[in-house]
Formats: structure tokens, sequence, C-alpha cells
């Protein structure tokens, strides 16, 4: 079931149940045929590490209203910094926020907790950046502590 949070002056984020796969997680459906890829790579300057037990949770969304109604169309984590989450998408456009699991408890079916780091891909005025998969669907987010879940 996918529960909704608020991020920071700009989006909120949203997890859903999933099934597993190898340093993945794919919500249920995901791979259709469609607009292609997007390959999504994350950097995070915070202070913690990325590892198995603090990931950087990745989430794509199909509107720029990232916000309490929201509902991602896909999720996936990545265990190590500068590592890419790829997504297998049929829309034209999607828009993508992270969160570091700084505590080490996000299983990818719970929302990430209070003052968790946030960061979503967004153009220079900070307004969410849609993404369009194939060709053009490779992008980076570079993140810190300075946007945190309320």
């Amino acid at each position: 079931m996918m529960k909704s949070i608020a991020v920071l002056a700009v989006a909120a984020l949203l997890t859903s149940g999933a099934t597993v796969e190898p340093n993945r997680v794919h919500a249920a459906g995901l791979r259709v045929v469609g607009a292609g890829a997007v390959n999504v790579t994350v950097h995070y300057k915070g202070k913690g590490t990325v590892d198995s037990a603090h990931r950087v949770w990745v989430w794509v969304f199909d509107t720029p209203d990232i916000g309490p109604g929201a509902m991602p169309i896909a999720e996936m984590s990545v265990a190590k910094n500068g590592e890419s989450a790829v997504f297998e998408v049929a829309n034209e456009r999607v828009w993508v926020a992270v969160a570091y699991d700084e505590q080490g408890v996000m299983t990818g079916n719970t929302p990430p907790g209070s003052g968790s780091p946030v960061g979503i891909y967004a153009s220079a005025s900070g307004a969410p950046e849609a993404v369009s998969p194939g060709a053009k669907g490779a992008i980076t987010i570079v993140f810190d502590d300075s946007r945190r879940l309320p």
C-alpha cells in the first residue's frame, strides 16, 4: 500500500509495496512496453554513508504535483553512492524524488522518517523538472542534508 509524506517546501515522497530484486525494488506492474528507460544516478553528499543498511530511495511520479495526494508509479533503492536506479516507464514524462535512509530502517513499504534528507530532480528555480524516458532519460540527482522531511 502506498503512503504519502510531505517533502519540505516542494514535494512529498510516497512509497509502495513492492517485489524485491538484488539492490532494487520495483513497483508491481512496472515493466510494461512504453516510452523507455529513466536512469537516475544518485549522489548523496551528506554526512552519512550510502550502503546496504543506509540506502538512497528513488521515487518516480507521473505528475509534477508531488504532494500528499500524489502516488509514485515506481520506487527503487540503491546501496552505493553514485549508483543508478533504472526505471522502465510507459509515461512520456516523469518526475523524480529521493531520500537518504539515515536511520537504516526504511523497507520500501513505509515512508522515510521525520528528518530524513530528501531531494528532487529540479530546475534552477527549485521546481520539479520533467524527465523524458529514452535517450534523454539519464539524469543525476545530487543532494545533501540541507533539505529534510518535517
